[in-house]
Order: structure tokens, then sequence, then C-alpha cells
């Protein structure tokens, strides 16, 4: 029998964000920094195109993330990553059957805040 540690539920996710590290490679990050097991940039759509931002979603081996990482000259802070939990609904669906209704009030119920803009109804859950 072998004994290993889960690999998701034994880790923790932190972003840091950095303009130097712009040209450096998720493959390159997970290499040289110490307990990162996995790095993905965020992206963001304009238009058609995806535009790489300066933030890297870094992948722990410990389950809480460090404070502070050293990479060769830099020193970056790390911050907890919690993924957004953004629901879009479309007002048409809503409006055509009963449990869309429903849906709908269960959503609000625990939303935060409802963004209603070109027919869309955009619901920000509470974190």
């Amino acid at each position: 029998m072998t004994v290993s540690p889960h690999r998701s539920l034994n880790g923790s996710k932190g972003f840091i964000r950095s303009r130097d590290l712009r040209f450096c490679s998720e493959e390159e990050m997970v290499e040289e920094l110490s307990s990162v097991t996995h790095a993905w940039r965020i992206k963001v759509r304009r238009v058609e195109d995806k535009i790489q931002t300066d933030t890297v979603v870094l992948t722990f081996d410990s389950p809480k993330p460090p404070s502070k990482m050293r990479a060769e000259y830099l020193t970056l802070d790390v911050r907890p990553y919690v993924r957004s939990r953004c629901v879009a609904i479309s007002a048409n669906a809503m409006t055509t059957a009963r449990t869309g209704v429903r849906n709908l009030l269960l959503y609000v119920l625990n939303a935060a805040r409802v963004v209603i803009s070109n027919g869309t109804v955009r619901l920000i859950p509470i974190a």
C-alpha cells in the first residue's frame, strides 16, 4: 500500500502580479519557484484577441499559500486566489418557463448584486 497526499485537497492557490514576469513562461515559473506545482496566466478577451495580463495564478503544494515569495531579485506578495462565481442568465429564457422564474428567485436570494443589461441578467453572489 502506498500513501500519498491528495493533490487538490492538500494544495492551495494564490496569485501574484508583476510586470517583470510578463515574458516568463508558466513552465519556467513552476521550475524556478519553490513549492509551486502549477502556474497559469490570467488572460483578458478584447474583441477577438486574448491579451495576457501581469497576473499569474499559482498552485502550491501546501494547504495555505505563502504571504511572500522570492523570484531572483523580486520579492512578490502572494494573495489568496478565490474564483469569481458570476452567473449570467438570458432574460428570454426566464420569461418562457416557470422553472426559469423559480431559478431566478433562488439566485436572487443568494445574490449580493443584480445587473441587467442588453437582455441579460447578471447575478454576483455574496462571497
